[in-house]
């Protein structure tokens, strides 16, 4: 459990780090072409959950997050959680969750800013944060059809 920690906290710095770069560097809705017609950074403040869903629900979100947390750290306390996967899994979850709960106490809002454009089609603008907890999901499906495979 104590790498487990360590890595969310590590996790939670790197994400922290971008929004401070993005929030410093860019204003409020300005885009930063870096790919064109497929990828920019644009600043935005995000004040519900993925694709805003429950906008103005900060309260709750805020609610969620931290039960989110204890719940995982009371399943990681109880069950043998040793294997690379599910620590690097649980790391970036855990990491993630923290680095836009600490957005929506601090800030009212989360800042996001990574922006694709896949086939013509304006995706919702994300986070590093909001990807840590993709990827861990990813992990865990991963680990549970192909992870106990010899």
């Amino acid at each position: 459990m104590k790498k487990i920690i360590i890595y969310s906290i590590l996790v939670f710095i790197i994400d922290f780090i971008s929004k401070v770069i993005v929030s410093c560097n860019l204003v409020l809705n300005e885009s930063l072409v870096i790919i064109n017609n497929f990828f920019s950074l644009t600043y935005v403040k995000n004040y519900g959950a993925a694709f805003s869903i429950l906008t103005n629900q900060r309260l709750f979100l805020i609610i969620v997050s931290i039960i989110s947390i204890i719940l995982i750290l009371i399943y990681i306390s109880k069950n043998k959680v040793n294997k690379k996967i599910e620590i690097i899994a649980y790391s970036l979850l855990l990491g993630g969750i923290l680095g836009n709960l600490y957005d929506r106490i601090f800030n009212g809002y989360v800042i996001d800013f990574f922006d694709f454009t896949i086939f013509d089609y304006n995706f919702a603008i994300f986070n590093l944060a909001d990807s840590f907890i993709v990827i861990a999901v990813i992990l865990f499906i991963i680990d549970t059809f192909w992870g106990d495979r010899k």
